[in-house]
């Protein structure tokens, strides 16, 4: 049923080891009849990092990993895995690699166990020990039947049989789709154990919270076009600030109120909170010690800084609303007000 691969693919998975990128994609385009596919698209995932591709569905990510696999090739653009072309060297790539598709079809295997164990022999494995360990780990029963199983048993032994070999390469499409919350945080841990061994891992998402809690980069993918790329610690940094703090006295609020209508040109958004003596106010980076030293002469009650989310970013280049993201952080403030 299928291909063995050669035992010195998988003993010799590091070749290449000089490059310190390890999926090279450069202008890929792939056009669809229906005006769907990649266009112009292009990243780099460095060695040992965890690269978060965002989009909904539909967006290109899955177009653009199956290219990366070597499953299609491209209409124009080239792709290097270890500076390997995946299309005409797909056995290669793949030998080295875990994968995880969006949409998972098993084979009419007997159970999980036979599954698991022809796997075992296509990736030329001298034994599943380690499989073992990620069955208990994710308190899979690889007994039961695959027509029989649930679209989360399905999902964990997609995963056991992807990360089974200790790849130093991962490509994961979806990978906690029908995980409950419990799997999906072992998951998380597994995929950063793995970034600490030294694996490189591509990951297909749409969910914010899983992107930004384990990846290092994120590119935004947006009908097949990349419309933003940035290393998720720079959008905890980002140099737009917002805070919001309430004074104890009616007399400094209108006096600090007063402040900020003379000096509209170091804030970005202001607003006011009368009946409570708050203010919600957006400033960028290099004016907050202006703000703070100014907050120094008043009796303040409390400040709070609010951290930007990789929610919020997208949404700010899928609205195209360059408000967006201050207006989330004001509704949200107003809906869990102290």
């Amino acid at each position: 049923m299928y291909k063995k691969m050669n035992k010195n693919h998988y003993e010799n998975k590091d070749f290449n080891q000089e490059n310190d990128i390890v999926i090279n994609v450069k202008n890929l385009f792939k056009n669809y009849s229906n005006n769907k596919g990649v266009f112009d698209f292009s990243i780099e995932v460095k060695r040992g990092k965890i690269f978060g591709l965002l989009g909904p569905n539909g967006a290109g990510k899955t177009t653009t990993i199956r290219h990366i696999l070597g499953f299609q090739k491209p209409v124009k653009g080239e792709i290097l895995v270890n500076g390997i072309n995946p299309w005409n060297h797909s056995e290669i790539v793949n030998s080295g690699m875990g994968y995880i598709p969006g949409e998972i079809a098993f084979p009419n295997f007997k159970n999980g166990w036979a599954f698991i164990k022809e796997m075992a022999k296509f990736k030329a494995m001298p034994n599943i020990e380690y499989a073992k360990e990620l069955v208990k780990r994710f308190s899979f029963d690889p007994s039961c039947k695959i027509k029989t199983m649930s679209k989360g048993m399905k999902q964990k032994l997609a995963i056991i049989t992807a990360f089974m070999n200790k790849p130093n390469t991962l490509i994961l499409d979806e990978p906690t789709s029908g995980l409950d919350p419990l799997m999906q945080l072992e998951f998380d841990k597994l995929i950063l154990e793995f970034k600490a061994s030294g694996a490189t891992i591509l990951l297909s998402s749409h969910i914010f919270s899983e992107i930004e809690k384990v990846c290092d980069d994120v590119c935004i993918i947006k009908d097949g076009r990349k419309i933003f790329e940035t290393k998720i610690e720079n959008i905890k940094h980002d140099r737009e600030k917002t805070y919001k703090f309430e004074f104890l006295k009616d007399e400094e609020f209108k006096k600090f109120d007063s402040f900020t209508k003379k000096n509209k040109s170091f804030f970005i958004e202001i607003n006011n909170i009368a009946d409570k003596k708050q203010f919600i106010i957006s400033i960028n980076q290099e004016n907050t010690n202006f703000l703070i030293n100014e907050l120094n002469k008043y009796q303040i009650k409390y400040l709070v800084q609010n951290t930007k989310t990789l929610e919020e970013t997208f949404m700010k280049y899928y609205s195209g609303n360059e408000n967006y993201s201050f207006k989330k952080i004001k509704n949200s403030i107003l809906n869990n007000e102290e």
